[in-house]
C-alpha cells in the first residue's frame, strides 16, 4: 500500500469520520450535516492524495429469505399436509447458517397432490421457490417444472435413484418410486 493510502482504524456503522471539507466521503460512509460516517464494518482507508475516505468492509452481509427467491434443501421431515425444509441454498448463495422452511402439499404441484408422501421422502434434496417470508418459517413452493426434486434415494435399500422415463428406479433393488420431479434432477442447482 502506498503513503499516499493509508488504513486509519477498524470502524462500526455510524462512527465519525470526518468532514466533508475534509475528505470526500467514499464507498461504505455516509453523510449527514456535514460529517462523514461509516456505513459498514470494516477499515477506514485515507487517500491523502485525493482528499478521500471510504471504509473497506470486513464483514459479510448475511442472507435473509425472501419472497421469489429460488432454494435447495433438503427434507427433513414429512406429514400428510406439510413437509419440513433444511435450506441451505439460495440463488446459488451457499449458506453458513441453514435455515428452516415449511413446504404446504398445496404448494407442491400445479396439479392435485393427495399428501406430501406422494411427491417427497426425507431425505430428498429439492428446488423450491420462497412463496412466503412474513412469518417464520417461510413457505416454499415447488410447483412449476423446474421446481422439485433434485435428488432422491431408495426407501428400500438407501442407493440414489436413477431417473428412467419420467420415474425414479433404483439401480440396486429395482425399486421405482414416486416424486414430484424437477427438469434438474441430477443436476447441480
Amino acid at each position: 500500500m502506498s503513503e499516499q493510502k493509508k488504513l486509519v482504524k477498524p470502524v462500526t456503522p455510524g462512527d465519525r469520520l470526518g468532514v466533508i471539507e475534509e475528505f470526500t466521503p467514499g464507498k461504505g460512509t455516509y453523510v449527514n450535516d456535514g460529517v462523514v460516517y461509516a456505513k459498514v464494518t470494516g477499515y477506514a482507508l485515507v487517500s491523502r492524495e485525493n482528499r478521500r475516505i471510504e471504509v473497506i468492509q470486513k464483514t459479510k452481509i448475511p442472507v435473509f429469505p425472501v419472497k421469489g427467491q429460488k432454494v435447495v434443501g433438503k427434507v427433513q421431515q414429512v406429514q400428510d399436509k406439510f413437509a419440513i425444509v433444511k435450506i441451505f441454498k439460495v440463488n446459488g448463495f451457499e449458506l453458513k447458517n441453514p435455515f428452516t422452511a415449511v413446504l404446504h402439499v398445496s404448494f407442491i404441484s400445479k396439479f392435485f397432490t393427495k399428501t406430501v408422501y406422494d411427491a417427497l421422502k426425507p431425505g430428498d434434496l429439492i428446488h423450491a421457490q420462497i412463496i412466503g417470508d412474513k412469518n417464520l418459517p417461510c413457505q416454499l413452493t415447488t410447483a412449476g417444472k423446474d421446481f422439485g426434486v433434485l435428488e432422491a434415494y431408495c426407501s428400500i435399500c438407501g442407493e440414489p435413484l436413477i431417473l428412467s422415463k419420467k420415474q425414479l428406479v433404483c439401480p440396486k433393488c429395482k425399486n421405482v418410486e414416486k416424486r414430484k420431479i424437477s427438469e434438474f434432477y441430477g443436476k447441480e442447482v
